[in-house]
């Protein structure tokens, strides 16, 4: 059996290395600059914005990563006096227990995810209410990361917000994918699909992206909401059927659906004629970027204790968790036949879970994938970390959970019966209680880390 030291040394990996570089702070500081040169503001390396071209600067945005990243923007505008005596403001929405956190000029909406709350359509209010006072000549800049759904949500006009709740509640749960649920999303809503960015026609627009898709599609990243949307009613309403989910959506949501939208080619042609020159989206971090990052990384010297050799799996994981892991154990059983002991698979991405009607368990796809990986793995000398780089898996406290090839056994002789809490999508409860019973960690708990690019999951074989 694998020695809790290899656990210790995933967890360690994952915490003091795989966080740090999706740092959104970092990221974002990076990717707007302040060039004192030229007295312009450069967005990555490619664009230049000179401060003459512009009167008035709006900060807006929403996302886990909503904090640092503003923080970022709002030091950046500070580096020099003429440019931050242009900052009009801003308006932020932000996970609740980060919302406590102070930015010059800018004020937090404590929102809700994966649920939104009041503070999510409170704050998208806001935000409207902000870019409806832009005008030609000014600046606006959003900072999107994960979780932008939830946080910023206005509802389409006879959606109530437990209604908007519930129809998210059966996405979330039905199996589709992260790009299907936010072409539903963007249609029961006012704010998603481009539409707050058409809020400030008139203004220069620069967003910010930390992007939780895979695939990095600006249109799916919080569901678009300063991006055009290539996605209709129609599509909709084939997503919530190929799924069977329409039946379980509230009747206010299938009736705004079912009407269509009469503004979608006038809004085409906006963005079209009007807007796409003006309009910059620029991704500070993904789940690609840190993945190869952490790859170049652990190459290096002072690394080479964690593992013999690395392996990056180049595929990232889609479609359902239970898929994922078997793909990653086919994978790591080839390697391992191959190579030998002592290999580090790495592996990323947004695996989905159908959770059935009334299963009323607390976890989410990274505390799935583990306790499914802890039941294949039996008998191995293997270690398995599995966590999202939020800090919040799914509806619990903890980022994710590392197994090894004991750990079924171990649940067994304490009681415990995987496929039970698995039947009930309740891994989280099983790892508090295998903790509980046993004295050893497997909950990798962080607190919600601030930032967002999917998930990440280490196999040491």
């Amino acid at each position: 059996m694998q020695e809790g030291g290899d656990s210790e040394k995933l967890l360690s990996l994952f915490r003091d290395v795989v966080l740090p570089l999706a740092d959104a702070y970092t990221a974002t500081k990076s990717a707007f600059r302040w060039s004192a040169e030229d007295s312009s503001l450069l967005v990555k390396s490619d664009r230049r914005i000179p401060t003459d071209s512009f009167s008035r600067v709006y900060l807006v945005g929403a996302g886990k990563a909503g904090v640092p990243m503003a923080r970022a923007v709002v030091d950046t505008l500070q580096e020099d006096s003429r440019l931050w005596s242009r900052f009009a403001g801003g308006t932020v929405n932000v996970y609740r227990d980060q919302a406590s956190a102070t930015i010059p000029g800018v004020k937090l909406f404590a929102a809700d995810h994966p649920n939104p709350n009041q503070a999510s359509v409170d704050g998208a209010h806001a935000a409207m209410e902000l870019l409806s006072s832009t005008s030609a000549g000014d600046l606006v800049i959003a900072v999107i990361s994960g979780g932008g759904s939830s946080l910023l949500t206005l509802p389409g006009e006879g959606i109530c917000l437990d209604d908007f709740r519930a129809a998210n509640r059966v996405l979330v749960t039905g199996g589709a994918t992260i790009q299907e649920i936010n072409t539903v999303r963007k249609h029961l809503s006012r704010v998603k699909g481009g539409r707050l960015r058409l809020a400030a026609p008139e203004a220069i627009f620069v967003t910010l992206v930390l992007s939780d898709v895979i695939g990095d599609d600006l249109s799916s990243i919080a569901s678009g909401p300063t991006v055009p949307d290539p996605t209709t009613c129609a599509d909709a309403i084939q997503v919530l059927e190929r799924h069977g989910l329409w039946e379980r959506l509230p009747e206010a949501c299938q009736s705004y659906l079912l009407r269509g939208d009469p503004g979608e080619a006038e809004r085409a042609g906006l963005w079209r004629n009007r807007l796409a020159s003006r309009t910059h989206n620029v991704i500070v971090a993904s789940n690609a970027v840190v993945l190869r990052t952490l790859y170049r990384l652990l190459s290096s010297p002072e690394h080479s204790t964690l593992a013999a050799r690395l392996h990056i799996e180049e595929s990232p994981v889609l479609g359902p968790v239970e898929e994922a892991v078997a793909h990653h154990y086919a994978r790591a059983a080839g390697l391992s036949d191959t190579a030998g002991t002592g290999t580090l698979m790495l592996c990323g991405g947004e695996p989905t879970v159908s959770v059935p009607p009334g299963a009323q368990g607390t976890g989410g796809r990274m505390l799935h994938y583990a306790l499914l990986a802890a039941t294949k793995i039996a008998g191995r000398d293997w270690t398995v970390l599995a966590s999202g780089t939020d800090g919040i898996d799914g509806n619990s406290p903890a980022a994710g959970a590392v197994v090894d090839g004991g750990t079924l056994q171990l649940a067994y002789e304490h009681d415990l019966h995987p496929d039970r809490f698995l039947e009930s999508f309740d891994s989280y409860r099983f790892f508090r209680e295998l903790e509980e019973r046993t004295g050893k960690a497997f909950l990798n708990v962080t607190g919600p880390t601030g930032t967002n690019v999917n998930d990440i999951m280490l196999w040491l074989l």
